[in-house]
């Protein structure tokens, strides 16, 4: 989720919490560099409040003892058979680890706070539920986050978790039609959405897709002149920024409403959000286009040692590079979807061919971009709500087609 954004969502009446018998060990909030202490030990306090409401918790003294016998700071120095060691040297049944990292140079979105949480089962030396929050809100948001985190990791059951077998791997393959700079994704099931983001990721479920085109990449600016030139494209905000105006850059501040003209010009149309998940995820449930490890030298983001001062011409990052062949769905920039966002959108969704065609001007983008060096913002799960009338310069689109019926 892009911070900014999160200031207008309306505050839920609370759920009594969920109680468990399960006894916890708490580790302090480690703040990553960056970060100062007060900061962390702010957050660490709103997780103990909260989490000591639903669970029986390891006193702090002894939880830090166990830290120091063994030279660790927190989660950055402990891999999971660590926290499980720590936790069955004080008693307890679960071990939660966390990290505070502040993301100081989003221009002008402000301080964005990263808090995640990880959690392990002692008994398993498994990890037990991992949850991020990332916003700029104010401190009594982070207090509402301090409470749905705890429900989430008290009320976590992996046993529950939804598991699906036999998909086919998502691969290139050559469709019913010759379609120039676009890949083809076959219809068929994935798994949407993710349990260890945000709460409007969630319920993971299964979607069942028609096969669909995607752009292989973003939408460039010497493709969007054309459609300035020759329709009615509006102008994009960044046109006097050398360093993101490369005819074979992305298309950068432009509206939801501008994406859509363009997509109709070139005789195409937006994908749904769940066309982009799938064109970036593949049915594997990875996090990134690459797969599950994070490798920040394979995106163009804020803090790479890159070369690039803003967006990178299309397909600079080979690697960069999802299962069915589409180039950039991690970083260089957010992209429009066609969905308008709605947090509990996915409780409630078809199963076959979603879209939430809703009328309302906050619309999802996907991907991450060139400002941001958090890998949150990066997965191929995250949904980010924009208002569809600003035009940012980290914001652009790339566009999707239906795919006819195969030959018999």
């Amino acid at each position: 989720m892009i911070p900014f954004l999160l200031l207008a969502v309306a505050l839920a009446q609370p759920l009594p919490p969920t109680l468990s018998p399960h006894k916890v060990a708490l580790l302090p909030c480690e703040p990553l560099p960056g970060t100062s202490a007060d900061e962390a030990a702010w957050l660490d306090r709103q997780i103990e409040r909260e989490l000591g409401a639903r669970a029986p918790l390891v006193p702090g003294d002894a939880v830090r003892e166990a830290m120091k016998a063994r030279g660790i700071a927190g989660l950055s120095g402990c891999d999971d058979a660590c926290l499980a060691q720590i936790g069955q040297s004080v008693g307890a049944d679960r071990v939660v680890a966390q990290t505070l990292y502040m993301q100081r140079k989003v221009q002008s979105e402000g301080i964005v706070w990263v808090w995640v949480l990880h959690q392990v089962d002692v008994a398993t030396r498994a990890p037990y539920g991992h949850f991020e929050r990332a916003d700029v809100c104010p401190r009594t948001t982070w207090k509402r986050y301090a409470g749905e985190l705890a429900e989430m990791l008290v009320g976590f059951d992996p046993a529950a978790r939804l598991a699906l077998r036999g998909l086919p791997d998502a691969a290139p393959q050559k469709g019913p039609i010759d379609a120039p700079r676009m890949v083809y994704v076959p219809a068929g099931e994935f798994v949407m959405g993710s349990e260890w983001g945000e709460p409007d990721e969630l319920p993971r479920h299964v979607v069942e897709l028609a096969a669909f085109y995607i752009d292989t990449y973003e939408v460039t600016n010497a493709e969007y002149q054309r459609c300035i030139d020759e329709a009615d494209c509006t102008r994009q905000i960044t046109w006097d920024r050398k360093e993101l105006m490369g005819p074979t850059q992305p298309v950068v501040g432009v509206r939801w409403y501008d994406a859509v003209a363009y997509c109709k010009f070139a005789g195409k149309r937006l994908p749904t959000e769940a066309e982009w998940e799938k064109a970036a995820r593949g049915t594997d449930e990875r996090r990134f286009p690459w797969g599950d490890e994070w490798r920040p030298e394979w995106v163009n983001m804020h803090t790479a040692k890159d070369g690039f001062a803003g967006t990178a011409p299309v397909g600079s990052f080979p690697m960069n590079v999802s299962p069915y062949g589409a180039y950039d769905m991690a970083g260089n920039a957010w992209e429009w979807t066609q969905d308008l966002h709605d947090r509990g959108f996915y409780a409630r969704s078809p199963r076959k061919n979603p879209v939430n065609n809703e009328v309302g001007w906050r619309r999802i983008m996907r991907g991450g971009s060139w400002m941001y060096d958090v890998p949150f913002f990066e997965t191929s799960f995250n949904r980010s709500p924009g208002r569809a009338y600003f035009r940012k310069e980290y914001v652009g689109f790339r566009c999707a087609m239906d795919a006819p019926p195969a030959a018999p």
